[in-house]
């Protein structure tokens, strides 16, 4: 199977969703934006680098290594580069179907800091500093090996995301997350969207909203539980006995804004970084 890759505007696109969900923490992105395209083109395109039709990097693990050293040594954007580096890696890897399982939070911080100073063969050989820097190539195949210990293939079945992430989900089928008529903040009403005819002889249209469930609410940023998200997607008709398959259902920013909600501490710390 070919290696799926990330193009410079999908990058740029998680260097953006980033930047918004910064912007009003202690450690915002800023400046944002790209400061040199060819330094971005440049990081982007280590994906590809080959000799005839035979790639450098042909494996998905060292095709996200690659990837994720261009981005987090090219410095193509004014601010963010490591944590654009470590989330683009992320959503590489998923768009091959592999993810960390019970990966700590301070061995992947580690790992972005060595990578960022030429050290990632310093973590995977766990010496301590060399007298020197290591070159672009043995970071590369450093955290290659690094990736392949640790990003494995899931077990089918639902992702783990956030309510925000559903919301953004069940808008692009017409449904919502609303605060019930109650006032319960630990709930949260599913219900549906449509457009019905109104006004004198029903020329108009109007939106209503029908209630078509309940869920237990924490807040925007929480995982929701696997139960609660099986029972959205059966009490909307959009499971796969409905056509609606689990690939289809989850789109690329929820994947983003997923990985942006699971390591959210290690992201904070590389803007100190």
């Amino acid at each position: 199977m070919p290696v799926l890759t990330l193009t410079p505007d999908d990058v740029v696109k998680i260097h953006n969703i980033l930047v918004a969900d910064f912007a009003q923490s202690p450690d915002p992105i800023f400046p944002a934006g790209v400061k040199d395209n060819n330094l971005l083109e440049s990081a982007v395109s280590r994906q590809h680098v080959g000799f005839g039709d035979k790639l450098k990097y042909p494996t998905a693990h060292a095709s996200a290594a690659t990837l994720a050293f261009g981005i987090c040594n090219n410095h193509a954007f004014h601010n963010g580069n490591k944590r654009t580096a470590l989330v683009a890696m992320m959503a590489h890897l998923d768009k091959n179907d592999l993810t960390f399982f019970n990966l700590p939070h301070d061995e992947l911080y580690k790992m972005i800091i060595a990578l960022a100073d030429h050290r990632m063969t310093d973590i995977v050989r766990m010496k301590k500093k060399s007298a020197k820097a290591a070159s672009a190539d043995d970071d590369v195949e450093a955290l290659t090996i690094w990736l392949e210990k640790r990003a494995k293939k899931p077990q089918r079945g639902e992702r783990q995301i956030t309510f925000r992430e559903l919301r953004r989900i069940l808008n692009r089928y017409g449904f919502d997350l609303v605060i019930p008529a109650s006032g319960r903040g630990n709930h949260r009403d599913v219900i549906k969207r449509e457009q019905v005819q109104a006004g004198f002889l029903k020329r108009g249209t109007k939106t209503i909203e029908k209630r078509i469930g309940s869920i237990g609410y924490r807040d925007d940023g929480t995982f929701i539980a696997t139960g609660d998200l099986k029972l959205v997607r059966k009490m909307c008709n959009l499971t796969e006995a409905d056509n609606v398959f689990t690939e289809q259902f989850y789109d690329e920013d929820a994947v983003i804004d997923s990985f942006i909600s699971r390591y959210r501490t290690i992201l904070r710390k590389l803007a100190r970084k």
